[in-house]
């Protein structure tokens, strides 16, 4: 039996990006998905731009709230170039732009209703044992 999870709240969470990094994703919910593809619908005819690139960007600035190095949250955790990749929104969309492996964790992550229901759980469970 598989459980489905529909959120009325909003819903974020700390996922492992690779062995030292982690990204704060907000679940993106069907309804704001298609807020996003609709908007991204309308900038690619005003503007002639590539609508596979408007998309990623705003789906990027919806859900990706932060990043940082998992045992020193001081530190953003991406690199770039030999250099810490600060956390802003012009990097947000440079990596969902550029970064292939960047987007498709965030596309995968960020609608992954069961992956911020597995949370949901384990909050649960933490109250149950208290």
């Amino acid at each position: 039996m598989s459980e489905l999870a529909i959120f009325d709240d909003e819903r974020k969470k700390w996922i492992q990006y690779d062995e030292d990094s982690e990204v704060l994703i907000k679940h993106i919910n069907k309804e704001e998905l298609q807020k996003i593809s609709q908007k991204a619908d309308k900038a690619a005819k005003l503007t002639g731009s590539d609508r596979a690139n408007i998309f990623s960007r705003l789906l990027g600035r919806a859900s990706i709230l932060g990043w940082r190095k998992i045992d020193n949250h001081a530190h953003p955790g991406l690199m770039l170039k030999g250099q810490p990749l600060q956390f802003t929104p012009e990097n947000i969309d440079m990596l969902m732009q550029k970064s292939l492996e960047y987007s498709i964790f965030v596309n995968e992550n960020a609608i992954d209703s069961k992956l911020f229901l597995e949370e949901e759980k384990e909050k649960e469970e933490l109250k149950n044992v208290s």
